[in-house]
């Protein structure tokens, strides 16, 4: 299978795989203040709502899907997998509600629903089957990941591991993320191989990796799952927390399948 990459659009990063589109927003050529002239897609940082709503348009305008079929959870860096339905659309859009609370990963099986979250640094993982309309998107920071988060999701499918393809996406690589002894015990040993390397001070750790091999573990071939060398310690296309000490924009991940009717 060849590899699925992540192509430059004026806004965002992604691409489609037949009728499922996936992305991840850049940092530039918007309205906010999180820095200047940021495209910030968070609505929880103080940013002025109506910038968000704005940026919201210019990429619904770019994938041709409106906000109004997009779905976003209030994350929380746990382990918690929640389906979604076209009921849903709408929710914590274009202003945050009490719905969707504590919510780290989403799934559904019905066309026109744009998955959404915020990131910053965090893995995205997007998921969805080759031979049936399951569609699915994580957050994976460390403690979600620790909490197995992205084979939680996993488990979710009714079908067979061999129908899904994973995609890692843009998020902070190993050279940029250090981190200790406790987040590397969280982890477990068996997820770790080839995604550290221990320095003086810690870690330099590999979320992807960590990623890519639960998946492997639950059982998704190898050549199914796509790693994107992208990350978001380049930061003059991307918003990073750990890098800009928290005083930064968030980024948009999207998933979703697109009916041509």
């Amino acid at each position: 299978m060849s590899q699925i990459s992540f192509q430059p659009h004026q806004h965002f990063y992604g691409n489609r795989d037949g009728d499922c589109l996936f992305g991840y927003t850049k940092r530039t050529a918007g309205l906010s203040d999180y820095p200047k002239d940021s495209f910030n897609m968070a609505l929880y940082i103080g940013d002025d709502k109506d910038n968000v709503n704005r940026h919201q348009d210019m990429l619904a305008s770019e994938i041709d899907l409106s906000p109004e079929n997009w779905v976003l959870p209030i994350q929380t860096h746990g382990g918690r997998v929640q389906e979604v339905t076209s009921d849903d659309r709408g929710m914590n859009v274009r202003k945050l509600t009490a719905g969707l609370n504590d919510i780290d990963a989403i799934y559904t099986y019905d066309e026109n629903v744009l998955l959404t979250m915020n990131y910053a640094d965090c893995v995205p993982v997007y998921i969805y089957s080759r031979i049936n309309s399951f569609t699915a998107l994580v957050h994976a920071g460390w403690k979600g990941t620790s909490k197995e988060i992205l084979k939680s999701t996993l488990n979710e499918y009714d079908g067979h591991p061999d129908d899904l393809t994973v995609i890692i996406g843009i998020s902070i690589n190993q050279s940029h993320y250090e981190v200790d002894d406790k987040v590397i015990d969280a982890l477990g040993e068996q997820y770790l191989k080839g995604a550290s390397i221990e320095t003086n001070s810690g870690y330099q750790l590999d979320l992807k990796t960590v990623n890519k091999n639960q998946a492997l573990d639950f059982g998704v071939d190898a050549d199914n799952i796509h790693v994107t060398p992208l990350g978001t310690e380049d930061t003059g296309q991307f918003f990073s927390y750990r890098l800009e000490a928290g005083e930064t924009g968030r980024a948009l991940a999207f998933i979703g399948r697109v009916s041509n009717d």
